[in-house]
């Protein structure tokens, strides 16, 4: 019996075709394999596939029901062919022999779905039996999902104990450090490049090169945070806001809508995707114009939104119909932090109404976009599971953030240290870049030191209207390079912020 292998191409970018790799593309490299390990390619792409002298079979759409409905279709053609090989269009780092080695196992133990753990993205193939496709598909139109990189797995996991599976494991777990080395996005492709020039051609070497190399992780931004208004309704007793500030309730200042929309023009010329933040410091709510701020981030394609709020100062359906509109593109999160009212006042002030209303006005509205939050810490710990009871019955989406002290700027009042064993440079150093109301560049968010009677910034690097976003991004990478050498900045040294994730 045969192989044959799919390529799914539905979201091919221009990236998979740049000759980027002694001359090949991404998508050249991923045939070139399949021809290696398969009798037969099926190349599954969307509307307008751009490549000539391809033949592809063009879907409808991107969800897994249609992709894995039109593996069945052509599946059954081929009476000859038993395993199916599933691999995407632009990862150039599949191993030919890890593939070999998947397939074997798959074949000896009978398997119904193969897949090798611990890699890093896109070094192996998921292998299926043919026999298991049409359930598969069943599964996927009772479960459909979009047809990404984890697509697959995703359709199998809701009925996973079904399935007879068979995993190779990754000799060294590289998952820690959350590298996607394939041409789909800018900051992937620039990883996949940098992995390329250090000679990384097959697991093995990613094993051996990439622990060794941890400058790796940082690349271009992916999480923007910026602050876009001073005012807040609210002086809560975690946030350093008011110690830096003064009492929110009475400032005035905001950043020009001009103005922001010229940080998200010069952004998306140097980048084409991003997680853009507006709740640095300060409530949207009470911007001037909050609906123009978010318009500015939602025409740019491949921007998404996170607006963290209190609930309080929202002109009556605002928010609702910015949330009606932009769908998934905005994720809203509305901190709470206590199920009682009495409590919710000794943490965050007045507001406990109005904020509970707006938080369920917005479920009502855009139930998956929305997240209900607290953050734990001694005050409300003894009624966070109440919380989180509650409001799960409300809500899909409920948050437990951490307690975070800006290094050490705050008292201690963490309920639990979730800190890995072992330390790695610091995530937001590697990915964030945050904006302050006049354009300043902190090194990093959290890194805030006592000075005089109040807080203030450890260093500010840069300056976006001065020096540019680029130059600003640039000039954060020598504390990044100090986590890389374990000479931790003092600040960092008092922070335990360096493990958590944006985006």
């Amino acid at each position: 019996m045969k192989n044959l292998a799919v390529i799914n191409a539905i979201n091919l970018k221009p990236y998979a075709l740049k000759p980027l790799f002694d001359g090949k593309s991404a998508f050249s490299m991923v045939q070139d394999y399949c021809k290696s390990l398969a009798s037969d390619i099926l190349v599954l792409a969307g509307k307008d596939f751009p490549v000539k002298g391809i033949a592809a079979l063009e879907l409808e759409n991107s969800n897994m029901s249609t992709l894995l409905a039109a593996i069945n279709k052509e599946a059954g053609k081929r009476p000859d062919i038993d395993t199916i090989l599933y691999v995407h269009c632009d990862t150039p780092f599949l191993d030919l022999d890890l593939g070999r080695e998947l397939l074997d196992m798959h074949k000896r133990y009978r398997a119904e779905y193969s897949f090798a753990d611990g890699y890093p993205s896109g070094f192996a193939p998921e292998i299926l039996n043919k026999r298991c496709i049409p359930n598969l598909h069943l599964l996927a139109e009772r479960h459909d999902c979009n047809a990404g990189k984890d697509g697959l797995f995703a359709v199998i996991q809701n009925d996973i104990n079904s399935f007879d599976i068979e995993t190779k494991l990754s000799s060294l777990d590289l998952r820690v450090y959350r590298l996607k080395p394939v041409c789909d996005t800018k900051i992937n492709t620039f990883l996949a490049e940098k992995l390329w020039s250090l000679g990384v051609r097959s697991a093995i070497d990613a094993i051996k090169l990439i622990p060794a190399h941890l400058e790796l992780l940082r690349n271009i931004p992916a999480f923007l945070s910026i602050q876009t208004n001073e005012a807040c309704p609210q002086a809560c007793n975690y946030c350093p806001y008011p110690r830096m500030a003064g009492n929110p309730l009475g400032l005035k200042a905001f950043m020009s809508i001009d103005r922001f929309e010229r940080i998200m023009a010069e952004a998306k010329n140097l980048w084409d995707e991003l997680v853009v933040d507006i709740s640095l410091w300060g409530e949207l709510a009470l911007h001037p114009d909050p609906a123009a701020i978010v318009e500015s981030v939602m025409d740019k394609e491949g921007f998404s939104l996170i607006i963290e709020t209190s609930g309080l100062g929202w002109k009556p359906g605002l928010a609702e119909q910015l949330a009606e509109k932009w769908g998934s593109r905005i994720q809203w999160i509305v901190s709470l932090d206590d199920i009682e009212e009495k409590e919710y006042e000794k943490l965050r002030d007045k507001g406990w109404e109005e904020a509970s209303v707006f938080a369920k006005n917005m479920l009502k509205s855009a139930k998956e976009n929305v997240h209900i939050q607290a953050v734990r810490m001694k005050e409300n710990e003894p009624r966070l599971e109440s919380f989180y009871r509650f409001w799960k019955q409300e809500a899909n989406n409920v948050i437990i953030q951490k307690y975070d002290s800006f290094s050490g700027s705050l008292p201690d009042k963490a309920v639990a240290n979730l800190a890995p064993i072992k330390r790695l440079p610091c995530w937001h150093l590697a990915r964030d870049m945050s904006i302050l109301l006049d354009g300043s560049v902190p090194s990093c968010k959290h890194s805030l030191l006592q000075k005089g009677r109040v807080l203030g910034y450890a260093e500010i690097a840069a300056n976006v209207f001065d020096d540019g976003l680029d130059t600003a991004w640039q000039s954060l990478g020598g504390w990044f390079k100090r986590h890389v050498d374990e000479d931790y900045p003092e600040t960092c040294r008092h922070c335990d912020e360096y493990y958590t994730f944006n985006a």
